[in-house]
């Protein structure tokens, strides 16, 4: 994805601005700002469709959880085009904190304050995301596609648990690096976020930190302190099995996805370079 030059119309500041890329993958690119005076985050979105959101679904939950003081405030966004600019947060996160048993208890308090949230937005079903994928992964890659829709036909019973048992609302993807502390946190990266389970939005946190046992437990004491909701370890276990499956699938979806775009870039070269060469060979013949 291409930086999205037509967003610094929209500033509140102009001048030259200087771009730098931060990050980027098949969900998302993104980008740091800066002037000289004021420095922003720009993030565009990509692939919506393909991985199950709404276009534009994530632009507009950004701008309602910083009216929560849950993100970073919006500068400026674009539904249609998928952006959103916002401010450069320079406060430290849960990463930075050297003990790794008080980044587990940042975490469960983080989590805590975000399933006691309410944004709008459907509650959606995780067994209908996950098909999703498997169908976009089976148009793309046949063979794994079947491969993920046995593996989702054996985890029937989670599924279910998933969709029948009560819903808060769930980040689904926090990293330690994605909490910004302060006075108010604040959290980054929510393009996989909805309402959804907490025992699956805790297990995404253990996976995604890398958690030890002693690690776990810290962060599911301190989530408890705080929500006051309580997530035994047997059923933790049974979460981290579902997580493990839909990550599963959604890495060999951005992989296929990924293929497919490079053979594209690759076919459509060759059209470029049979185009020149005929283009040379009409020309010679004219002459």
């Amino acid at each position: 994805m291409q930086f999205p030059t037509g967003c610094l119309a929209h500033l509140p500041e102009h001048g030259t601005w200087k771009t730098t890329s931060v990050g980027r993958d098949l969900a998302n690119a993104t980008w740091c700002i800066d002037n000289g005076a004021q420095t922003y985050f720009v993030k565009r979105y990509g692939h919506d469709e393909m991985f199950g959101r709404a276009p534009g679904e994530t632009v507009r939950l950004d701008r309602e959880l910083a009216t929560l003081s849950l993100a970073p405030q919006v500068v400026w966004s674009s539904v249609a085009d998928g952006i959103c600019v916002f401010e450069w947060m320079n406060a430290a996160t849960i990463a930075d904190e050297f003990d790794p048993h008080r980044r587990a208890q940042l975490l469960g308090q983080t989590l805590a304050t975000i399933h006691q949230a309410e944004p709008s937005g459907p509650r959606w079903s995780l067994r209908a995301r996950v098909q999703h994928y498997c169908d976009a992964l089976t148009k793309l890659h046949p063979r794994r596609g079947r491969e993920a829709q046995s593996d989702c036909d054996s985890y029937a019973d989670l599924f279910r648990r998933w969709d029948e048992e009560p819903h808060v609302f769930c980040h689904h993807d926090l990293n330690a690096e994605h909490v910004f502390l302060g006075n108010e946190p604040r959290v980054i990266d929510w393009e996989y976020a909805g309402y959804g389970h907490p025992g699956f939005d805790l297990a995404s946190t253990i996976v995604v930190n890398d958690l030890y046992d002693d690690e776990i437990s810290e962060l599911l004491a301190s989530y408890q302190e705080h929500s006051g909701r309580s997530i035994d370890r047997e059923s933790v276990r049974d979460w981290l099995r579902l997580v493990a499956l839909v990550n599963r699938i959604w890495f060999h979806l951005q992989e296929a996805i990924a293929e497919h775009e490079a053979l594209k870039q690759a076919e459509e070269g060759e059209d470029a370079q049979a185009h020149a060469r005929t283009s040379r060979e009409t020309l010679s013949v004219s002459r």
